[in-house]
């Protein structure tokens, strides 16, 4: 009867220690009114470019940016936002590429969110992406998408938790979404500092339907070009445990497409009509912690030595 007691004991105590750890590692977004972050990104594309008025170019586009994060209110959980360049260089080829933060801004704008304390996001604006096909980490109408890449579930995190979610990166109602399988990997420390780890993959079908300058299109039977794919991709991200706040992420992607005429008469698409592209995407996002002061050396009475 006593070692059956013992075995129930332990058995509870066990549950109790699971538990809490279970609870310790589950964490959500925490914002305050009125803060402000700065974060370092860099973006890299080597392919067939996504540029307006170029797309289809192929080379290697580099963006190296400094992106902020103002927190306007906080009502109910849930933080608005606001988002934007604070600086930008690009390169081309490894050449400086002559851009404007003002050229910039025209296409990644300040713009606002709501930050849920699990990550989602809402009140994001709509409209066309510059790359035709959705972008995960990285919606040029709105950085809040490259800062808060993750959507965590209601359940506690344990180490290989896997959770799925979907993510519409604009606010058309009619916007794909993308389907994210996520899994938590536990804590990691990277350079002194223990963090949240989560990875993140993601696959899309690409289906674009396109008028003969290779626009984009709503209706499908005025169509001329069709432009099919499938866009793959991993995402490491870092979190802080006392805010949720992402530290660090580093995106992996590739993109194959495949372009060629609608025949209205139903004859054959010839290999020559056909143009095919590639292009990898990567990049990095590491946020700016505020360094300590440094410490003032006492003054040295006059007539005194080092070492004295």
């Amino acid at each position: 009867m006593r070692k059956l007691v013992q075995l129930l004991a332990l058995g509870v105590c066990v549950s109790v220690l699971w538990a809490q750890e279970a609870s310790n590692n589950a964490f959500q977004i925490k914002l305050s009114e009125n803060q402000r972050e700065q974060y370092d990104a860099v973006v890299e594309m080597d392919g067939n470019l996504p540029i307006p008025g170029a797309a289809g170019m192929a080379g290697k586009l580099k963006l190296v940016m400094t992106v902020y994060m103002q927190v306007e209110k906080v009502e109910e959980g849930k933080a608005t936002v606001r988002t934007g360049l604070e600086a930008l260089e690009a390169e081309f080829n490894g050449q400086p590429f002559p851009v404007t933060i003002e050229m910039a801004r025209s296409v990644i704008p300040d713009s606002t969110a709501v930050v849920h304390s699990n990550g989602k996001l809402s009140g994001l604006q709509a409209g066309m992406t510059i790359a035709g096909f959705e972008l995960p980490g990285f919606d040029p109408r709105n950085l809040a998408t490259l800062l808060f890449p993750v959507e965590l579930p209601e359940k506690p995190l344990t180490p290989g938790t896997s959770w799925q979610f979907s993510r519409a990166l604009s606010g058309d109602p009619n916007a794909p979404k993308l389907s994210l399988n996520a899994r938590y990997e536990g804590m990691e420390e990277l350079n002194g500092t223990k963090l949240h780890k989560i990875t993140q993959t993601f696959e899309q079908n690409i289906e674009i339907y396109q008028d003969a300058f290779y626009q984009p299109v709503a209706d499908k039977e005025n169509a001329l070009r069709v432009t099919r794919g499938q866009f793959t991709g991993t995402f490491t991200i870092w979190c802080c445990p006392n805010t949720g706040l992402l530290h660090r992420m580093t995106l992996q992607a590739n993109v194959n497409r495949t372009s060629e005429p609608i025949k209205k008469d139903g004859s054959e698409v010839k290999d020559y009509e056909r143009t095919s592209e590639t292009l990898v995407v990567t990049a990095n996002v590491t946020r700016r912690v505020a360094q300590p002061e440094p410490k003032s050396e006492p003054k040295k009475e006059e007539g005194t030595t080092s070492g004295s």
